[in-house]
């Protein structure tokens, strides 16, 4: 997605409402992005390994970070959450009457909506 990121850094910088907005970049592998991005020097790139939980760790430090936000529970634990929930689902969408194997987004929303209200 150089392309889209190009245009939100630029609107970012240039752009009234848009300079205030944050994003985190991450990639695969550290320095990766070198090859298909040669003006992103500067930006804080995360690699994640292409592991989840390493993935899930940067984005919970990085939300954690925004000011004025709540205190976000770990990494690992929101992984493990995530882990139930999928094992779970199959479970949650039969009860729903739905086809787990065909949910719709929003059906996936609002199931994981209703499993992390139950469960926090």
């Amino acid at each position: 997605m150089p392309l889209e990121l190009g245009i939100f850094l630029g609107a970012k910088r240039f752009g009234g409402r848009s300079a205030h907005k944050r994003c985190l970049i991450m990639d695969r592998a550290p320095h990766r992005y070198k090859r298909f991005i040669s003006d992103i020097s500067g930006q804080d790139i995360q690699s994640h390994q292409r592991r989840p939980l390493v993935a899930i760790r940067r984005v919970r430090d990085w939300l954690q970070a925004a000011p004025g936000k709540a205190t976000i529970p770990g990494g690992k634990k929101i992984w493990d959450d995530y882990r139930s929930f999928k094992r779970e689902l199959p479970l949650i969408a039969e009860e729903a009457q739905l086809d787990p194997a065909q949910l719709t987004f929003l059906n996936y929303l609002q199931l994981a909506a209703n499993w992390l209200q139950e469960h926090r």
